[in-house]
């Protein structure tokens, strides 16, 4: 029998997304009220006359060599990169097998079962002893827990420990995908904002599971982390005295590896990096160091390697020694060994490293857990384990003394500190863990429960440590805490970009005036549009709406009343990448009045009927309005080969720099904006993820209407009422209003004969087959490298990218 089961209640988060589920759907689970536990089932089992019950978890068999072999756990990564480990472990930990037999002797056919009984005769339930023992903090060490509401939805992102004042949470995962900003979380009695620091800039690429690790109160290292599962990140950033800057690559791309400060003698602070995975999902079991004056290096152990791991958690004890405890093998299988680290000198400067097994040092196996120091010691805070976590055993101090000094030589007894989450079970997994001087804050995680929904954790937790004998010495309390919004990525510029905007090459990082040009034919179109760069066409016929349109009489043609979807962003420019907005529906009378009053709203009319399914059709979507406009005769040909032609209205608000793989006209009817334009090649300066068509990176200035920041050559075109632009496809783009309200319809139109991709596409930028193609072929060619030494496979896949290049340098040269 396959089931469900509460392991930790009904108020454990997935419990309730899994029961909250099957009552949506009108069969609730009522089993599970009755048998909630494992020993439950069998019990019952056993009273209804079998004679021999068995009943695991699916997380217990996972872990389980005798059910699932090694070499087919690793089979399975293999066929599909995975790295949701944490909710699969939340869901298989929710359901289980159970094996009954009237008589133990005689099993059940095979035939009838639908499988073979023996293969589960060794199946024994054996519940995992928690130690419980709850700590007093002690009379010395007052524990209050503080709770303030998060402001947005986070998971797997990293602490920044700006300050005893100040915390930041950078990257993640939100309800939209990855995330490259920062949440910023300030002590309550702090009456103004921290600026000491500021936040990493917003062009470093979207990541999870990468660590941010202070090496002094100055000083702050961002290294590795993830897209996909299979494509890790090797880049690194440095913020020292509040600004970051790039520095040297970590030696291979990580991500889920462990980091922390280390001092090494006389020498200043530096990074020792354990473990993780790299690209390909490959688990590793290098030890890397960072010093400033020396870069990266690998640092070899003189006793020992370890078996390979990642999301092992690891901290120092001291400025050349710590701990190393958990994480999870290459096949899927927990590590409950704890490792104690020292660094030391070799021969001549050489670093080296001793492991030491803390054989006395028990604790149950953690993955995904974090390591932080507090005035009781060391903590161990969240995860999953090979039960289900209970609620009382979140939290363990593992150290011996009250100030927590960890020797190999110790018999330690982790204890549990039970906290009161006010009543809400938190979710700690995918949370972050940053400790002050006498708090550590919680906050973020939670996790995708199956096909039941994603459970969120909007509470930060504040865990304040005060001497008992200063009952009203301040609460340290953190609340996260708006920030200006502006973190500009041309203010903060990569060593490529600081080389373009050398007074060397400010030459060409110019805007030249787009091309303004009067039509006579459908034949002068489409000689300008056979060039290929975008023009502005002006004195053609639009239509009536060139005299009749005003706010009064579109609210009145379209109806106060009628509800549509707009964009309502947080600042003045519009990331895609960041989802930096919400998609809202309103009374568009409402949204018309909002927008004149100048607030931060943009629609872009969709499908009226299919709105997920077909494109947008202003004849069809807005009847009252279609005799009102028209394409003049000169634009026959994108009458003819027309896609879509969806209405925007925009307030003061900058649209994010994307392409799209269909030509298009923009119609401006009322007000004026700004648009820039860069050519198709200039794509790969503006760091736009594989698969997508829109940049995370912004080009306008943010409190200068039309300013352009951002220091490369480009097209600049300011439209005035009745102006129509061509843009040719993939020249990326962006606009900015100079007025609060502009209304403009944009026609997109079919320009090849052939090689769009097959299927739906509803917004007009779905990149064309080919090209699509070409990016399974290289996920393929990355595949078929596996197996191969790391330098050999990134030797030939770098010629392979050489070759490509070259034949695009050589299309580029062949006439059309």
């Amino acid at each position: 029998m396959l089931e469900q089961l509460l392991p930790q209640g009904q108020k454990h988060p997935f419990a309730q997304k899994m029961m909250q589920h099957f009552v949506k759907l009108g069969t609730p689970l009522r089993c599970v009220q009755k048998y909630p536990l494992l020993q439950d089932q069998e019990e019952r089992f056993l009273r209804a006359g079998y004679h021999s019950v068995q009943a695991r978890t699916l997380w217990q068999l996972w872990q389980d060599q005798s059910a699932v072999a090694p070499d087919l756990r690793l089979h399975l990564n293999k066929a599909e990169p995975f790295d949701e480990w944490e909710e699969f472990a939340l869901f298989s930990s929710h359901y289980f097998i159970l094996v009954a037999m009237k008589s133990p002797t005689s099993p059940p056919s095979p035939n009838n079962q639908g499988g073979s009984i023996p293969k589960y005769s060794k199946l024994v339930c054996q519940p995992q002893v928690w130690k419980s023992r709850s700590i007093p903090v002690t009379d010395r060490v007052v524990l209050n827990v503080l709770s303030s509401q998060a402001k947005h939805h986070r998971k797997f992102g990293a602490a920044i420990p700006f300050s005893d004042q100040t915390i930041g949470i950078h990257g993640g995962i939100g309800d939209k995908g990855r995330l490259n900003t920062t949440a910023r979380y300030q002590n309550l009695g702090l009456e103004a904002q921290d600026a000491k620091f500021s936040n990493p800039p917003i062009d470093i690429e979207a990541r999870v599971c990468h660590t941010i690790t202070a090496l002094d109160d100055r000083r702050f290292m961002l290294a590795g982390g993830r897209t996909s599962p299979d494509k890790a990140l090797q880049e690194c950033w440095l913020c020292c005295s509040g600004q970051w800057k790039p520095v040297e690559n970590l030696p291979i791309p990580l991500y889920r590896h462990g980091a922390t400060a280390v001092a090494y003698g006389t020498v200043d602070a530096g990074i020792l990096v354990f473990g993780g995975k790299t690209t390909g999902g490959i688990v590793v079991s290098q030890w890397f160091i960072w010093r400033e004056a020396s870069g990266w290096e690998e640092v070899c152990s003189s006793s020992g390697e370890l078996l390979p791991r990642f999301a092992a958690t690891i901290t120092s004890t001291s400025t050349r020694r710590g701990i190393l405890l958990g994480g999870m093998t290459e096949d899927g299988i927990l590590c409950d060994e704890v490792w104690e680290w020292t660094i030391g000198q070799g021969q001549e400067t050489d670093i080296t490293l001793q492991l030491k097994a803390l054989d006395s040092f028990r604790i149950a196996p953690r993955f995904g857990a974090f390591l932080a120091w507090s005035p009781v010691g060391l903590l161990i805070i969240g995860g999953i384990s090979t039960l289900l976590i209970p609620l009382e055993e979140e939290i363990l101090r593992l150290s011996n003394e009250a100030y927590g000094k960890v020797d190999g030589s110790t018999v330690f007894e982790p204890t549990a500190i039970s906290i009161d989450f006010d009543g809400h079970r938190p979710l700690l997994i995918g949370h972050a863990i940053c400790a002050s001087r006498d708090a550590v804050l919680i906050t973020g995680g939670g996790a995708v429960c199956f096909s039941f929904g994603s459970y969120w954790n909007m509470t930060a937790w504040t865990l304040h440590f005060s001497a008992g004998c200063e009952p009203n010495s301040p609460v340290r309390h953190f609340a996260e805490v708006v920030v200006p919004p502006y973190n500009d990525p041309a203010r903060e510029l990569h060593a490529e970009d600081a080389e373009r905007a050398s007074p060397a090459a400010q030459s060409n990082n110019v805007a030249e005036a787009v091309q303004r040009v009067r039509i006579g034919s459908e034949a002068d179109f489409n000689r300008l549009m056979h060039e290929g760069r975008p023009f502005v066409m002006e004195g053609l016929d639009l239509g009536e709406c060139m005299t009749d349109w005003t706010v009064p009489e579109l609210v009145r043609k379209i109806s106060p009343d009628r509800l549509v979807t707009v964009h309502e962003a947080q600042g003045c420019h519009m990331n895609f990448q960041l989802k930096n907005f919400q998609y809202v529906k309103k009374p568009f009378g409402k949204f018309m009045q909002e927008v004149c009053d100048g607030s931060l709203q943009y629609l872009r009319s969709l499908n009226a009927e299919k709105a997920a399914d077909e494109p947008a059709r202003f004849a069809d979507d807005f009847p009252g309005l279609s005799d009102q406009f028209h394409l003049p005769p000169q634009l026959a040909t994108v009458a003819r080969n027309q896609h879509s032609s969806p209405l925007r209205i925009s307030g003061p608000v900058n649209m994010w720099l994307h392409y799209d793989v269909m030509a298009n006209v923009l119609c401006t009817i009322l007000g004026e904006k700004v648009l820039v334009l860069y050519p198709p090649l200039d794509a790969v300066h503006f760091k736009i993820p594989p698969g997508s068509s829109s940049s995370p990176m912004a080009v306008f200035h943010p409190e200068q209407r039309g300013s352009v920041v951002y220091p490369r050559h480009h097209i600049r075109a300011v439209l005035k009422e009745g102006d129509i632009l061509y843009i040719p496809p993939l020249w990326l783009h962006s606009a900015s209003p100079l007025d609060n309200l502009s209304v403009s319809i944009n026609v997109f139109f079919r320009n090849l004969i052939s090689g769009y991709a097959a299927g739906r596409d509803v917004y007009g930028n779905r990149d064309l087959q080919a090209y699509e193609n070409g990016r399974r072929h290289v996920e393929k060619i990355v595949k078929s490298m596996e197996g191969l030494p790391r330098e050999i496979a990134s030797t030939y896949l770098a010629r392979l990218g050489e070759e490509l290049i070259e034949k695009g340098r050589n299309f580029r040269q062949k006439p059309d």
